[in-house]
């Protein structure tokens, strides 16, 4: 692919960014990711990735970039601000993949604006699998001007559970961040919020109960806008439930070692308290 700059995130399996950055203020150059072959001799240190004919400086992460490495899971969190027609990419260690992806936007200045602001996607995301060198990275093409931030968990698999770049994962965010294996559920009743429950503190669960409903629904029929309104309101309602965000956290993981239906409500919690 031709660009004027590509931003490669390293994330080593201790944490730690490392960043490859390509640039061009005269013509673009090519990059590639190399799905099918192992490396080279020629090959660098951020292989898959491979590029041509431009100089690739290396540096460390800034504050903005934070990373937290926990029981086989590695959280990280990042803002940019960047031209229009940039990548960005982030490759994780060996055999990690992303299970959850949020993007987080900055409010635009109203100073001279009238009447609604049209916008259209910015830019497009792409998961690219390794599969011979069980390497993985979330690629950001950026369309125009723009000012945001990614949260993202990566989890680590096994070698066999490790995708193909032809796998489904691939294909749909919301398919990535809330895997379609937990969408088998017919659907979440009120027993299963017993947890939650004691969490909150909160014996009027039906509102709760109605949000979580919505969103397995809206995942399964593939409407990604209402899947992402009900999640925001799920989160809405949660939080307001709690002033200890770190005990959703707990709650989350005493789901995800339940059924296929407590699951579902983990990785949903996990999404909201991201």
């Amino acid at each position: 692919m031709l660009k004027t700059l590509l931003v490669i995130q390293k994330v080593n399996e201790n944490g730690k960014v490392e960043i490859f950055q390509a640039f061009s203020d005269s013509r673009p150059f090519q990059w590639t990711f190399e799905p099918k072959r192992k490396p080279t001799k020629e090959d660098k240190e951020y292989f898959p990735f491979t590029i041509s004919d431009v100089r690739v400086e290396r540096r460390n992460a800034g504050p903005e970039t934070e990373t937290r490495v926990n029981n086989n899971l590695i959280k990280f969190c990042d803002d940019y601000s960047i031209p229009d027609g940039s990548v960005i990419a982030i490759l994780f260690p060996a055999n990690f993949i992303p299970d959850i992806i949020k993007f987080k936007d900055n409010p635009y200045i109203p100073a001279g604006l009238a009447g609604q602001v049209s916008t259209r996607p910015p830019g497009q995301l792409q998961i690219r699998y390794n599969k011979l060198e069980k390497k993985c990275a979330v690629i950001l093409h950026i369309h125009e001007k723009l000012l945001f931030g990614i949260k993202l968990i990566a989890k680590k698999v096994s070698d066999e559970d490790f995708p193909d770049n032809e796998n489904g994962m691939a294909d749909d965010l919301f398919d990535v961040s809330i895997s379609r294996k937990f969408l088998n559920v017919d659907a979440i009743k009120t027993e299963d919020l017993k947890i939650i429950n004691e969490t909150i503190n909160q014996t009027d669960l039906t509102e709760i109960n109605n949000t979580l409903n919505e969103i397995l629904n809206a995942l399964k029929s593939g409407d990604k806008g209402k899947a992402q309104s009900m999640l925001s309101k799920f989160g809405k309602l949660i939080m307001n439930g709690t002033s200890v965000s770190g005990n959703l956290v707990k709650t989350a993981d005493s789901y995800n070692e339940g059924g296929a239906a407590h699951q579902f409500i983990g990785k949903v919690l996990e999404y909201v308290t991201l």
